[in-house]
């Protein structure tokens, strides 16, 4: 694989940061330099700024005198990781509810259903699409600066831990139910109820990522 020169660093980025979140490489695993370069055909330079930026994702771990690595998420940062979005995303369904148009809504909800259709194929992209698709639309009529910035600084963490839990198609069509609960609670007004059901949600999103670390 070769790369021209335009956005060479956010091509290599892109290019690592995939090949870790599908566990081309896996957690723990030694990030060799002269093996990305040779696949590349690139300097070294892109390559370690697009590490830099991994590390600050979560994803690359790096250790003095060592190398760069894979993170290994410990069962502490998942804990951490989705407590915090529990009590972020609780909230911005609350200030959302203010924001969102119906139309809006009912668009997710038709996502939703033909989501549904997509996972009992074996299909889990699109779900994950419709998923990320959701809750960043929840996040962004927030209209919270502050709260839609800690929400994008956890995106890649949380987009690597929904892709594990992809493995069991169970998972998905669970997850893809609570969306479409969560979003009629919204079309009715009924925006207690939404709340609690995001919690429930990614309470359950939290422990279905556990059970695989435990």
């Amino acid at each position: 694989m070769e790369f021209d020169n335009s956005n060479l660093y956010d091509r290599v980025y892109i290019y690592l940061r995939d090949k870790i979140l599908y566990s081309q490489l896996k957690p723990g695993s030694r990030i060799d330099y002269h093996q990305i370069t040779d696949e590349l055909k690139v300097s070294r330079t892109p390559v370690r700024d697009a590490l830099n930026r991994l590390q600050q994702d979560g994803l690359v771990e790096v250790k003095p005198r060592s190398g760069s690595y894979v993170s290994t998420p410990q069962v502490k940062d998942i804990v951490d990781i989705y407590d915090l979005r529990k009590a972020l995303e609780r909230q911005a369904v609350e200030l959302a509810a203010l924001n969102i148009s119906k139309d809006t809504l009912t668009s997710l909800l038709e996502e939703a259903n033909q989501v549904e259709s997509a996972i009992k194929r074996g299909e889990t992209n699109s779900f994950f699409q419709a998923d990320r698709n959701l809750h960043r639309t929840i996040i962004r009529h927030s209209n919270n600066q502050r709260l839609i910035s800690i929400m994008d600084n956890l995106e890649m963490q949380i987009k690597w831990f929904g892709i594990i839990m992809t493995r069991n198609l169970d998972r998905p069509l669970q997850a893809n139910d609570m969306h479409k609960k969560i979003l009629h609670a919204l079309l009715h007004s009924k925006i207690n109820k939404a709340q609690l059901l995001m919690e429930e949600h990614i309470e359950e999103i939290k422990q279905s990522i556990l059970s695989d670390y435990s």
